[in-house]
């Protein structure tokens, strides 16, 4: 089928999905560099003395192992075991698990979210005002609503930003269609000899993929399938069952953000 693309609105209603909360197994990383003179009035060490070449270092990633009234508890993620980031950040000389404590305050101060490859799935609402068919070479743009419901799947494309993923969504809806005389055989043979226009309502079954550029910035394609019944489609329909297909600008989802990896991050 030769296909063109056109640009739809595909609305989501909902919430804008947040960054996750601050509790033991979500990870982070720090979003800048700490001088090393103010380490000591800052970061503090559980077990042991605080290594003289400790810093802060813009993107490091870190797991939150507690989280009290007052300070936030995290290791780092595993450097190679023989380099001196693993014996600074990692592992004493006895091998005892270096683990750091930072002022909650502080902590959101100097962290952002470090997200999963897998964020989840989230559930919400739509409508399709705009699609494109094609039926043997026949071209319509059909801009009647659709209103239902589509799971989607968020993957990560940056991990250190909300805003930067990939969707894959399946979804279901109802339609109103509109038949006439170019796309049916209204207003030409038998009981529909002077009937000039109908509109029955379609099934209509939707995938597609979405990406997220920016904040309210996410651009996919989407194509779906309009199912219309057998009794309304005595009049014979040329799209009944034949895919259309756009390009969506997404601007809101329900849904939370996924619980971040595990502290190997594989």
């Amino acid at each position: 089928m030769k296909t063109k693309i056109i640009l739809f609105l595909l609305l989501f209603n909902g919430l804008l999905i947040s960054a996750q909360e601050i509790k033991a197994g979500n990870n982070f990383y720090f979003t800048r560099n700490l001088d090393k003179q103010l380490i000591p009035k800052k970061v503090k060490i559980l077990n042991g003395t605080m290594p003289s070449n400790f810093e802060i270092i813009k993107k490091s990633r870190i797991t939150v192992l507690h989280k009290d009234e007052d300070y936030t508890y995290f290791s780092y993620w595993n450097y190679t075991a023989t380099s001196d980031m693993h014996a600074t950040y990692n592992e004493d000389s006895s091998g005892n698990t270096r683990i750091f404590k930072i002022k909650n305050e502080r902590f959101k101060n100097l962290t952002s979210t470090y997200y999963n490859k897998f964020r989840g799935f989230k559930f919400g609402t739509y409508s399709v005002p705009i699609r494109l068919r094609n039926s043997d070479g026949v071209f319509e743009f059909d801009s009647n609503l659709s209103l239902g419901a589509s799971l989607v799947a968020r993957f990560s494309l940056s991990r250190y930003n909300q805003y930067s993923y990939i969707d894959i969504s399946g979804g279901i809806s109802i339609t109103k269609v509109n038949l006439n005389p170019e796309n049916s055989n209204l207003g030409s043979i038998g009981d529909f000899e002077t009937v000039e226009a109908l509109s029955p309502a379609a099934i209509t079954p939707t995938i597609g993929i979405l990406v997220g550029i920016a904040k309210n910035v996410n651009l996919g394609t989407y194509v779906g399938w309009d199912h219309i019944s057998t009794a309304d489609n005595k009049a014979k329909w040329i799209y009944d069952r034949k895919p259309w297909v756009g390009i969506g600008l997404n601007i809101a989802f329900t849904g939370n953000a996924s619980q971040s990896d595990s502290k190997s991050g594989k």
